[in-house]
C-alpha cells in the first residue's frame, strides 16, 4: 500500500525536530545521494545551526567572551546549546538562561562569570522593557506640600535592581572601557545596583546603603513619608525627610520614574 509523503507542515516539523532535539526522522526524507550520506549531508545543517547559535550567545555576552576569551567562551557556548535547546521564535531571547547555567557546578570556582553575564543580560532587559512616561519635577510640583507624606511613586518600566556579591561591575566596567580587567574577588559585602534605560540607553550604577534600602520600598509603593521614618532610623532623623527628597531628585533626573499618585487615590 502506497503511504501518502508527508505534509509541508509535516517536514518542517521533523526538521525542526532533528535540529533541537536531535531526531534523526527527518533522515528518511532525503533524496540519496550517491556522493555521501544522508547524515552527513544533515549534518551540515546541523552544525550551521549549532554555530549560528553560538554566535547569538556570543551576541548576547561580547563583554562575557571577551572575559573569558575566544575558546573557552565558545566551548561554554556549546554546551549551553546542548542544554538549552531554542524554544524562541526570536534568537534575542535565547541566550537568557546563559547565567543560570553559569551558576552550576560546572562553573562554582569563578562566580564572577555568573555575575558579568546578569549585568549582561539585564541591561539587555532594560534596553527591551516596555517605554513608559518619565516623571519630572513639573508634575511633582503640582502636589502640595502638604500631601507630599501620601505620595507613591512608581518606577518606570525598565528599572530594576541587582546584587552582586563579586567584584563582577569593576571588571565589566574595564571591559566596557578597554581596560585590563581587575583579578575577580569576592566582596567584602555584596553591593546593589541600579539599572534601566534613560532616553534609549541602558545604564548601571551602585545603590549605597540607604538609597538601596530607600529604592527597594519605594518600588514596592510605601509613600514619601514612610521612606522618611525609614530614613530617620538609618542616620540622622534630623536630615531624614531632606534626604529622601535628595535621593527622589535625583531619581527623577534620571527617569527613573513614571508617575505620582497620591496614597488615597492609588488603585490597589
Amino acid at each position: 500500500m502506497a503511504h501518502n509523503p508527508p505534509s509541508l507542515a509535516e517536514v518542517q516539523s521533523r526538521f525542526q525536530s532533528a535540529l533541537i532535539d536531535g531526531a534523526d526522522d527527518i533522515l528518511r526524507l532525503i533524496p540519496p545521494n550517491s556522493r555521501t550520506t544522508n547524515e552527513v549531508l544533515f549534518g551540515v545543517y546541523r552544525h550551521a545551526y549549532v554555530a549560528r547559535l553560538i554566535e547569538v550567545v556570543r551576541g548576547a555576552y561580547p563583554l562575557l567572551a571577551r572575559y573569558m576569551g575566544d575558546e573557552r567562551f565558545a566551548e561554554m557556548a556549546s554546551r549551553y546549546v546542548a542544554r538549552y535547546p531554542s524554544r524562541h521564535a526570536n534568537a534575542r531571547w535565547f541566550a537568557s538562561d546563559v547565567p543560570e547555567m553559569l551558576a552550576g557546578d560546572d562553573f562554582a570556582a569563578e562566580p564572577e562569570l555568573r555575575e558579568i553575564a546578569l549585568i549582561e543580560k539585564q541591561l539587555d532587559a532594560a534596553f527591551d522593557a516596555p517605554d513608559g512616561t518619565v516623571l519630572d519635577l513639573a508634575a511633582l510640583a503640582l502636589h502640595p506640600p502638604d500631601a507630599w507624606d501620601d505620595l507613591v511613586f512608581v518606577p518606570h518600566p525598565s528599572a530594576a535592581s541587582l546584587t552582586l556579591r563579586t567584584n563582577a561591575f569593576d571588571i565589566w566596567l574595564a571591559l566596557n572601557n578597554g581596560d585590563m580587567p581587575p583579578p575577580a574577588r569576592i566582596s567584602p559585602e555584596a553591593q546593589t545596583f541600579l539599572v534601566w534605560r534613560q532616553e534609549g540607553v541602558s545604564r548601571i550604577r551602585v545603590l549605597g546603603p540607604e538609597e538601596r534600602m530607600l529604592w527597594s520600598e519605594a518600588a514596592r509603593g510605601k509613600p514619601f513619608g514612610g521612606l522618611a521614618e525609614m530614613a530617620a532610623t538609618f542616620d540622622d532623623p534630623g536630615t531624614a525627610a531632606l534626604r529622601v527628597a535628595q535621593y527622589l531628585h535625583g531619581w527623577l533626573a534620571a527617569g527613573l520614574l513614571c508617575a505620582v499618585h497620591d496614597l488615597v487615590t492609588t488603585p490597589g
